[in-house]
């Protein structure tokens, strides 16, 4: 197995792989992201670090995005973003 990334793995076939529990993952290392399971919620669970209230500094509202294994559930990527 070669790592892609803390969470990611590349096996001996090309597949890509939770490094974590191994749950297959589709996709390529550049698009898998946009394949995986994920959660949206208010701003305001990205942490105390974050204010809550975007319309103080642009025009879009925020919302806090999630992508996650569909296995274990480790969080592969946390943003804070416009909602779409």
């Amino acid at each position: 197995m070669t790592r892609i990334n803390a969470n990611v793995a590349r096996g001996t076939t090309g597949a890509l792989s939770c490094s974590h529990c191994r749950q297959e993952l589709e996709g390529t290392p550049d698009d898998y992201l946009t394949h995986l399971p994920h959660y949206e919620g208010p701003v305001t669970e990205a942490g105390p670090q974050v204010f809550p209230d975007s319309a103080v500094y642009i025009d879009a509202e925020v919302v806090f995005r999630q992508y996650y294994c569909p296995g274990c559930y480790t969080a592969f990527r946390t943003e804070v973003v416009p909602r779409v």
